[in-house]
């Protein structure tokens, strides 16, 4: 019997990488076109600002550029304005979207029912959102003109009252008129997405719900707002941050008056960068702004629990 020659088998080369390790580096592939584009439109301009906030930079005095380190953050606390405009603009984020969600939720509500004509009025609902800021502020601005504006006119008609009122130039007044017409453009976009939500809940939870007994208050506050909680949470987060920044309104009708009654935090810094062309105080100002955004999105998350109840 002839013996056969055992055969070596030569093993196959290890590759460099293991699979997940190649999986790993391929995801990160994939993301890396949106990290730089992030890098370059939020990050890169982020880094510039800190940077631009640590020098005396106002443009017509090319000759004091100077770094000054936090001179623009010391500055900061002894101005008496900027300590004015965040009141203002803490009492512009908590009535605008207080009652942006409220309407918003009710308004949702309403077309998630069926009726007639249920189309058109979500048509119509969306009006407020797509027409401009700036146009927004110039109808608005419009309807408030103490002399000949619609609301003044209506409120003598209906004998509410006898002389006219300079709704956006007297300190009483401005901050609320201003405020009502951000409610007024804000409730669309609590709206859309509450309806979203709505749409979205299986009928046979509220079938289960009703057959428990359960009556339309117990439903909505145990079946509806537990299943729209993740949306609400979001929603809310992000029209805070919008809001807390947008100066499009104010600008347009007070111009931050009178008096700095109107004036918020997001315009006084424009104000200060392309008024006086302070850059570098408008950027510690912008800074500042970043910081007091990142807390609070870091507290609001952490007490409503919003990312554990998104990510579930």
């Amino acid at each position: 019997m002839k013996e056969q020659e055992a055969t070596i088998v030569a093993p196959a080369p290890r590759p460099l990488l293991s699979r997940t390790t190649r999986e790993m580096l391929a995801n990160y592939a994939y993301l890396l076109p949106a990290a730089i584009c992030l890098g370059g439109t939020v990050l890169f301009p982020i880094l510039k600002t800190i940077n631009m906030s640590l020098y005396h930079n106002v443009l017509f005095r090319p000759q004091d550029y100077r770094f000054i380190g936090l001179g623009n953050y010391a500055r900061m606390v002894q101005d008496q304005t900027f300590w004015l405009t965040l009141r203002n603009s803490f009492a512009w984020v908590l009535w605008s979207v207080s009652f942006q969600f409220v309407c918003g939720l009710a308004a949702a509500l309403l077309l998630n029912a069926s009726f007639k004509g249920r189309v058109i009025l979500r048509t119509i609902n969306l009006l407020p959102w797509i027409v401009p800021g700036v146009v927004v502020g110039l109808v608005w601005e419009y309807l408030y003109q103490p002399n000949y504006g619609p609301i003044n006119d209506l409120l003598r008609r209906a004998a509410l009252m006898r002389e006219p009122a300079a709704w956006l130039s007297e300190i009483n007044f401005a901050m609320p008129a201003v405020i009502i017409t951000n409610i007024w453009r804000g409730i669309p976009f609590f709206t859309i997405m509450i309806l979203a939500g709505l749409q979205a809940i299986p009928i046979e939870v509220y079938e289960a719900a009703t057959v428990d007994g359960a009556s339309i208050t117990q439903r909505f506050w145990h079946v509806t707002l537990p299943i729209l909680r993740p949306i609400i949470v979001v929603a809310t987060a992000t029209r805070i941050i919008w809001t807390f920044n947008y100066a499009d309104l104010i600008f347009v009708m007070t111009n931050g008056g009178p008096a700095d009654a109107t004036q918020i935090t997001s315009t006084y810094t424009l104000l200060v960068a392309y008024a006086t062309l302070d850059f570098g105080y408008a950027a510690a100002l912008s800074v500042i702004l970043l910081v007091i955004m990142l807390v609070f999105t870091a507290l609001y998350l952490k007490f409503t629990k919003g990312v554990e109840s998104v990510a579930g």
